[in-house]
């Protein structure tokens, strides 16, 4: 027998063993990782200076050009519980896409990630902080009766400040806040949510990916089945569902450093003025 008729030989028996296995052919060529990327922002205007939070819709358009050319595989954040969790196989270029805050100039990616049938998640603010930047309920239930997208918790009023937010609030800092204001953020952002979604809220984010393992705990009791931070790493096969990591995308970067990111699985920061709400990690001793 040649080389040529080896190999097909060799062929003919993997589909064979495919077949009998009840695997997908598209599917044998596991990934280990997986980036989870993270946006905000999404703008038309010159008004706005591209950042770790702002990307220029041709940019971002030009990115997922890239995505669909690649070949990737959008995931659901179900997808991407099961995989990490080892229960489930996924393209070998695999990708998920997640967009913060409830920004209504998110709604310009929209027929961008349509054209292409890329899967997403938006994490919505869920209090009572709708203004003229933020989209409405109408909005938000339009974005979760789609297909491809759903739509998750990201706390009651997203609290950020330095000195005042979930991790300070444990510690009854600054004074007045405490353990009910931590729950009320946790348990009512599921609550309002699945009020107006009419199905089961599962997945959290961390407001600037903040948090720590007592934090995690009362997720948990709250009934989240996955956390997502903030993390500058890919989110690996057997990492913590509880602590999801995700991937900044810098909007002042060119397309280059974003090929990079994907390639490297690490963040880059393009611009000396950027606003860095990143944080790292808080840790219990």
């Amino acid at each position: 027998m040649n080389g040529n008729g080896y190999m097909k030989s060799i062929s003919y028996l993997i589909i064979f063993l495919l077949s009998v296995l009840n695997v997908s052919p598209a599917y044998t060529e596991m990934t280990t990782s997986i980036p989870v990327l993270v946006y905000h922002e999404i703008v038309t205007t010159d008004d706005r200076e591209p950042n770790e939070v702002v990307i220029k819709l041709d940019k971002f358009k030009e990115q997922m050009d890239f995505l669909a050319e690649q070949g990737y595989s959008t995931l659901s954040m179900d997808e991407l519980v099961e995989f990490m969790k080892g229960k489930k196989s996924v393209p070998e270029k695999s990708i998920v896409l997640t967009f913060d805050d409830g920004w209504k100039n998110v709604l310009n990616a929209v027929p961008v990630l349509e054209q292409y049938n890329f899967k997403a998640s938006f994490w919505i603010i869920a209090g009572d902080w709708f203004g003229p930047d933020y989209m409405d309920w109408a909005q938000v239930k339009e974005l979760d009766r789609h297909p491809n997208f759903e739509v998750e918790s990201h706390t009651v009023t997203h609290p950020w400040n330095k000195d005042s937010n979930l991790l300070t609030w444990l510690d009854g800092k600054p004074l007045g806040k405490g353990i009910k204001d931590v729950k009320y953020e946790i348990y009512e952002s599921k609550k309002i949510l699945e009020g107006q979604l009419n199905r089961p809220v599962k997945y959290l984010a961390w407001p600037c990916g903040w948090y720590n393992e007592r934090l995690i705990k009362i997720a948990k009791k709250a009934g989240y089945q996955a956390l997502l931070t903030t993390w500058q790493e890919p989110s690996r096969r057997g990492d913590d569902i509880y602590q999801v990591k995700r991937l900044y995308v810098d909007g002042s970067c060119s397309m280059e450093i974003f090929k990079r990111i994907l390639a490297e699985g690490k963040p880059y920061n393009c611009n000396e003025k950027n606003i860095s709400i990143t944080a790292p990690v808080f840790k219990e001793k």
